[in-house]
């Protein structure tokens, strides 16, 4: 039954394959987004952008008079976060630094926190640059140091370490998180990319597609394979390879001759047309004139035999033949011949985004009012066609396939 192709079914196993066999577009996808979102990510975090926050850190000792009980001391945390960048501290710190002193700057970029032991204090500074942190570090310690006598309690204070590094804070660096985003995303949209283009192309890509989008039975298909076989025999498809090598290509090559002979049958002169804008199908004539010769030597032995009549011939008669007439769509006047046999084949190239190329064909015909009694699929993917129709997962097709080339080796299978 023909179907439009905009109401088309989707073939789940197809549509599987399919993008199977394109599956490195998804490998590349992930790739593209890994590297856009993580690539773009770290070039404005990393490279770009300069506003970044350094936080640098001094150390100084506190030594306390001898009388001061440190578990009951009232000079703690508070005191010294209240004091770091006001009254004397502060200024002592401008004075090294040599600028004016400013509490609100030194608010903003001065801290000072006392460790577990209460001896120890760490003078944190702020800054936009990593030297600039270390300077604001150093001088505001060595300012407590000057202050720190001040406090009755306290004897003395010591630089014991130095700002001489500083550190990036308020900075999350997320490089890898974004590229692993990325990642995903990329997975997710060339998925649905594969998807959408399936969806979209009009090829054809097994012949039950033909039979629903066109309602002309699928007279068989030949492979990619069976096209370097034939170049590689020499003489006559498959002629002389070794038997191994036929049986790869023995299903479709017996399903082509049987169909041939049913949907053939009675119809003296038969015309063969391509669709493609290219002369691709030498090896298609190839091997439906074999399997013609085939057919022939079946006849000429059963007229030895006495099986059949003189009268009775049909594919050694004179007035059959079969022609080869070229793409209708490359030589329109190619149709109007074809027309004037008894029964037409069209050739459609698989996987080859012709559907529009297809449709102009078959209109020709049927303008010329030509009887198309069947189309070959040719050129499908091998790997393709043979996990469509043989299922890897299925041990019965692969008898399936063993009983076929047995029968066409050991029997006459085909029908008059």
């Amino acid at each position: 039954m023909k179907v439009p192709y905009s109401k088309e079914p989707i073939d789940i196993r197809l549509m599987m394959l399919v993008c199977l066999r394109r599956f490195r577009f998804v490998l590349y996808g992930i790739c593209i987004g890994a590297i856009i979102f993580g690539g773009v990510y770290y070039l404005f975090r990393n490279v770009i952008n300069t506003e970044k926050e350094y936080e640098a850190t001094a150390e100084v000792y506190l030594e306390y008079i001898e009388e001061v009980e440190l578990a009951n001391i009232y000079i703690n945390q508070q005191t010294w976060e209240s004091m770091i960048f006001y009254d004397k501290i502060g200024e002592y710190a401008a004075e090294e630094l040599g600028r004016t002193h400013d509490p609100e700057f030194a608010a903003k970029h001065i801290t000072a926190t006392l460790k577990t032991d209460v001896r120890i204090l760490s003078v944190i500074a702020t800054a936009d640059s990593e030297k600039e942190a270390q300077i604001l570090a150093n001088a505001y310690a060595n300012a407590a140091v000057k202050f720190a006598p001040f406090f009755k309690e306290i004897d003395r204070a010591v630089v014991i370490q130095k700002a001489n590094k500083a550190k990036v804070v308020g900075y999350d660096d997320r490089t890898w998180a974004m590229t692993f985003t990325g990642a995903i995303i990329g997975c997710i949209v060339s998925i649905l990319l594969l998807l959408l283009y399936f969806v979209l192309d009009d090829s054809i890509h097994v012949p039950g597609t033909i039979e629903i989008r066109y309602g002309i039975p699928a007279m068989g298909i030949t492979t990619d394979r069976m096209r370097k076989m034939d170049l590689e025999s020499g003489e006559g498809y498959l002629g002389n390879l070794p038997k191994e090598r036929r049986r790869r290509t023995e299903f479709y090559r017996v399903w082509l001759k049987v169909n041939y002979v049913k949907l053939t049958k009675g119809f003296k002169k038969v015309a063969v047309v391509g669709t493609s804008l290219n002369n691709d199908t030498d090896y298609v004539a190839n091997l439906m004139y074999f399997q013609l010769k085939e057919l022939k030597d079946k006849e000429i032995r059963a007229l030895d035999h006495e099986e059949i009549t003189e009268e009775e011939r049909f594919y050694t008669a004179e007035d059959y033949s079969l022609k080869f007439l070229g793409s209708v769509n490359n030589n329109p006047e190619a149709a109007a011949e074809a027309a004037e046999n008894d029964a037409v084949i069209v050739l459609v190239k698989a996987s080859d985004h012709n559907g529009k190329l297809i449709e102009r064909a078959l209109d020709l015909l049927r303008t010329q009012e030509a009887n198309v009694v069947g189309m070959i699929l040719y050129d499908t993917n091998a790997s393709l066609i043979r996990n469509y129709v043989f299922s890897p997962l299925c041990s019965s097709t692969k008898k399936l396939k063993e009983d076929i080339y047995d029968a066409v080796n050991t029997s006459n299978i085909i029908p008059k």
